[in-house]
């Protein structure tokens, strides 16, 4: 049980440093100019996390 618990939370975790290791590149991104881009950014990311813990909860990892 315990494992599970920490394999659930260290994918939940995963998703939003893959994001922010991505923008924090010195290279061009996407919607580096774009007024609304750090909000984009911001949206996508909590989505994404938020997707992600709704799926392991139905499949009973928390």
């Amino acid at each position: 049980m315990v494992m599970k618990f920490l394999a659930s939370v260290t994918i939940v975790m995963a998703i939003p440093t893959m994001i922010a290791s991505f923008f924090g590149m010195n290279v061009p991104v996407p919607w580096a100019s774009h007024p609304m881009g750090f909000f984009i950014v911001g949206i996508v990311t909590m989505v994404l996390t938020i997707v992600t813990i709704v799926l392991l909860w139905k499949k009973k990892f928390f």
